[in-house]
């Protein structure tokens, strides 16, 4: 089966200079990977909560972010001990928030130590809250049928939910990927983010490739919690307005491709948990209902997984809400 061919636009060339340092961050890589990951995680969980003090800017948004979220669920009779008790006390809040910028560390720990998991190892970390669901999501499709849409969020491990899907999963894997400008990041997550198994496409063309990529029964994976090109569709997460990516939902409407939401929670250091939550409208709706029906099953279902540890969500550390930008 031909998988979609990889199309990043070229970088800019790195100097003397940015290639020593490069090279320096892939021997520090490739040491990192001959080491145990749990006492690594640890440490970049450490380190996080050590820029919650060095970072007041950034500390005040995803206090901001996080007391919404918060409040909500206490309102909404969905909120666990812990987030309960961040409501009602200052130093838990502060706690939670510290624990926000420890996940945050850890997310770039974790993109980067992944490739060293085998499909093995993978499937014996990976606890799926509905293993046969979970199975479904990763097979292949009936012969001439779309492939699988996998829709992921930033809370938990992104790059281990792609490498997951990839690995464990029966089929080829794409994705888009927005490519930063400073040529040595650029050079850094191109590397890292290649070694994940996953087809990378840039977001200037990136329809097209899934599209052709779920026409050939291959599995499509997007990040769709954030906003990065377009306007989006305006929603309610957490009781506010924002506006959520409708790319997902209409791949799926337009190829028939199943969608799924992918989330992978952190347990234990070096431990997770998989939730896969399907996206289906109504038989026979018309295609604006058939979009507002899957735009709403996929909020709600944000909701609720990161009800569980809204502490993982690392969306918090950027604007969210339509009404708190016009404040």
């Amino acid at each position: 089966m031909p998988e979609t061919p990889a199309t990043p636009p070229p970088g800019q060339p790195l100097n003397a200079f940015q290639q020593v340092i490069f090279k320096t961050l892939m021997f520090v890589l490739w040491l990192g990977r001959k080491l145990p990951d749990r006492p690594l995680y640890r440490t970049a969980f450490a380190i996080g909560a050590g820029l919650y003090l060095l970072l007041p800017e950034r500390r005040d948004l995803v206090r901001s972010n996080l007391t919404r979220v918060v409040d909500w669920l206490v309102e909404n009779d969905q909120a666990t001990p812990r987030v309960r008790r961040a409501a009602a006390d200052p130093r838990s809040m502060d706690r939670l928030v510290r624990d926000c910028f420890g996940h945050w560390v850890v997310t770039y720990a974790e993109a980067a130590l992944a490739p060293r998991y085998g499909a093995e190892e993978l499937d014996r970390r990976f606890d799926p809250v509905d293993p046969e669901l979970s199975r479904l999501a990763l097979s292949a499709p009936e012969p001439g049928a779309p492939g699988p849409i996998h829709l992921a969020m930033h809370f938990g491990s992104v790059d281990l939910s792609a490498l997951y899907g990839a690995r464990v999963g029966s089929l080829p894997l794409t994705g888009p990927m927005e490519f930063v400008d400073a040529p040595l990041a650029r050079a850094y997550f191109e590397r890292v983010r290649n070694e994940l198994d996953v087809t990378i496409v840039p977001l200037d063309n990136a329809a097209a490739a899934l599209t052709e990529a779920l026409g050939r029964g291959e599995a499509v994976g997007i990040v769709g919690d954030r906003n990065i090109v377009g306007r989006g569709t305006m929603v309610e997460l957490f009781g506010g307005p924002m506006r959520m990516p409708v790319g997902p939902a209409m791949l799926s409407l337009q190829t028939g491709a199943p969608l799924y939401l992918e989330a992978i929670e952190r347990g234990e250091a070096g431990q997770w948990l998989g939730h896969t939550i399907p996206l289906r409208a109504e038989p026979g709706v018309h295609r604006r209902e058939a979009l507002r029906q899957i735009i709403e099953q996929e909020v709600r279902a944000m909701e609720q997984v990161i009800a569980r540890a809204p502490e993982q969500w690392t969306t918090l550390f950027f604007p969210i809400w339509e009404d708190e930008r016009e404040a």
